[in-house]
């Protein structure tokens, strides 16, 4: 493949997989991934360097949502790519809701195993913020792609993530402003999509995927890409 091409590669959710991105349309190679064995990994640095095995070229843009969003801020760090889009994600653990700070400190992840934590994955309708049965049935049908085991790691390491600092270069947080999980309040100058929620990456995968091209069309100038997306969607995205 021609390093002239930008390349984008795409990362899931927790509970997701390659298919969270099936309409995402994106001016460059796209490159939509699973999530590959966790191995011994223990931290989400730890993972991103597996994940980095497949990133073969030197033209790129990752793009994470959620757990993805904070594995593409490590990523971010170990391959230095030209820029980083974060969805419904935080970039340090700084970031985090009161109720995931608690969840660490209360340590279940550590009590339970994998299929005791897997029987749990129904409480993913408190914060996902789902907009309609047939979203909802999507989302577990990924989750079960996944199994116990990588759940059992994911939640894991996300909870005892860390990390304190931005993504490496250029980055563009994007969020929606009913996310239970994240609030973009928290956030320094995000996109926010107006009645979306934490499952936005799926959802308003039309405007997403134009709010990311617009800003690689724009040099990865935030500020710029920013005025362009509030002029051409107003009614869409929500200031803070």
């Amino acid at each position: 493949m021609s390093e002239e091409h930008l390349h984008f590669y795409l990362i899931p959710g927790m509970g997701a997989n390659a298919s969270l991105y099936s309409n995402y349309h994106l001016g460059g190679v796209i490159h939509a991934l699973d999530w590959p064995s966790q191995r011994q990994s223990i931290t989400l640095a730890d993972y991103a360097a597996i994940i980095a095995e497949q990133i073969t070229t030197k033209n790129n843009v990752i793009v994470g949502s959620s757990m993805g969003g904070m594995v593409a801020t490590e990523l971010s760090h170990l391959i230095a790519p030209r820029a980083t889009i974060l969805l419904s994600a935080p970039c340090s653990n700084h970031q985090f809701p009161f109720a995931l700070r608690m969840l660490k400190h209360m340590r279940l992840h550590r009590l339970l195993g994998p299929n005791q934590i897997y029987s749990l994955a129904n409480a993913a309708d408190l914060f996902m913020g789902f907009q309609s049965p047939e979203d909802r049935k999507r989302f577990y049908d990924m989750l079960k792609t996944n199994g116990p085991d990588f759940l059992h790691f994911s939640i894991r390491a996300v909870l005892e993530w860390e990390h304190l600092r931005q993504p490496t270069g250029n980055f563009l947080h994007i969020l929606g402003d009913r996310d239970r999980l994240f609030n973009p309040k928290k956030i320094h100058e995000p996109l926010v999509i107006r009645g979306a929620g934490h499952f936005a990456t799926f959802e308003k995968s039309k405007i997403i995927s134009q709010l990311i091209q617009a800003y690689v069309d724009h040099d990865f100038d935030k500020t710029v890409a920013m005025q362009f997306a509030y002029k051409h969607w107003p009614n869409e995205l929500k200031k803070q």
